[in-house]
């Protein structure tokens, strides 16, 4: 009896403890979002495979007062390459395509200056690629057939040989796209959705189209001169390999530990992604490489990727994979590097060393 009753009062205070730590982080989380003027959030957070948070906070949509929870659905933006690159991993693995393939292989139409670019490039963001967000003339309203944006690009010189050096460019992934079509023989929404989030069991992800009812969707907002109003509402379909991911923070702890545990790759593919990037004179761009950017963080190693959309969403996922965590936070409003600060400051309430 002794035994027994020493064991129970064991497991109450550690669940006493791990309540305190939950309180203690969804109290932090509430302030921080009342500060920063964030109107939503939904913040997971998976320690050694298992999640230990999967929350939200705040207003998901501010017009009719509804509040954000685990399953509301905001756009992760950028973190979509992370998805799209690991279809082009897949697809390796299969044999079917190779990273130093040319794009000219896959791609018809592409002018003579980039038969140099590889699909590593489009990957690594060393394509030399000119980024079309740098080009005010493109329209976020209208479509853009593949051949259209091929001549939208490519009235742009290239910033630099494929290979030379690292620049980020969202004019590389919808190029990712039309290889994966191309190679598997199948539209590149449906091989990311049967292959990685079927797999993944992210059944509350999904590809954004505008007039699609979804259930639970955040709202987007920007700030304009400190007016909370709606993000864009249209961006045409060939970008969907940038960003046009929907999900949650349920499904994003689910996505975390598909990446870790060979649900949807194998650990050489894992592997390589987080390999830094090797530029052609032999050097090594420490701070990226494939679906991720890597850095320090207070001596403990870090890999992040950030997501923003047009719409009104900021998203961040950050891994440290010496202590098998990871932390995601999306909120329905861009405000820089809040978001990243946000889930810094979560990441320490699960490693102290963090903090």
């Amino acid at each position: 009896m002794k035994h027994l009753l020493s064991w129970l009062l064991a497991v109450l205070s550690l669940a006493s403890a791990a309540g305190a730590q939950t309180d203690s982080v969804d109290a932090f989380v509430r302030g921080f979002i009342r500060q920063h003027n964030i109107p939503g959030a939904a913040v997971s957070v998976v320690h050694h495979g298992k999640v230990m948070k999967a929350a939200g906070y705040g207003m998901a949509n501010l017009e009719l007062q509804v509040g954000a929870t685990p399953h509301s659905v905001f756009e992760i933006g950028s973190i979509t390459k992370q998805m799209s690159a690991a279809a082009v991993m897949i697809l390796m693995e299969e044999g079917k395509l190779g990273l130093d393939d040319s794009l000219t292989s896959y791609v018809s139409g592409l002018p003579e200056a980039w038969n140099g670019i590889r699909l590593r490039h489009l990957l690594t963001h060393t394509s030399g690629l000119h980024d079309w967000e740098g080009d005010t003339t493109f329209s976020l309203r209208r479509e853009y057939t593949p051949a259209e944006f091929i001549a939208f690009v490519a009235r742009h010189p290239l910033d630099f040989p494929p290979g030379d050096r690292f620049s980020y460019t969202n004019s590389a992934y919808p190029f990712i796209g039309m290889v994966v079509e191309k190679v598997a023989g199948v539209a590149f929404e449906r091989f990311v959705t049967d292959r990685i989030l079927k797999p993944a069991g992210m059944s509350e992800t999904r590809f954004r189209h505008a007039a699609e009812i979804v259930p639970n969707r955040a709202s987007g907002y920007v700030d304009r001169a400190g007016v909370l109003m709606t993000g864009e509402p249209l961006r045409p379909a060939i970008l969907a390999p940038n960003g046009f991911l929907l999900s949650t923070a349920t499904d994003m702890a689910k996505w975390t530990i598909a990446l870790t545990n060979g649900t949807i790759l194998k650990r050489t593919s894992t592997d390589l992604m987080a390999t830094p990037t090797r530029f052609n004179d032999g050097s090594t761009f420490a701070a990226g490489g494939i679906g991720w950017f890597f850095g320090d963080t207070k001596g403990h190693r870090m890999m992040v990727h950030n997501g923003a959309t047009a719409a009104g969403f900021s998203s961040v996922i950050y891994r440290y994979p010496d202590d098998d965590l990871s932390v995601v936070v999306l909120v329905n409003i861009d405000r820089g590097d809040t978001v990243n600060a946000l889930a810094t400051r979560v990441a320490g309430f699960y490693v102290p060393g963090l903090r």
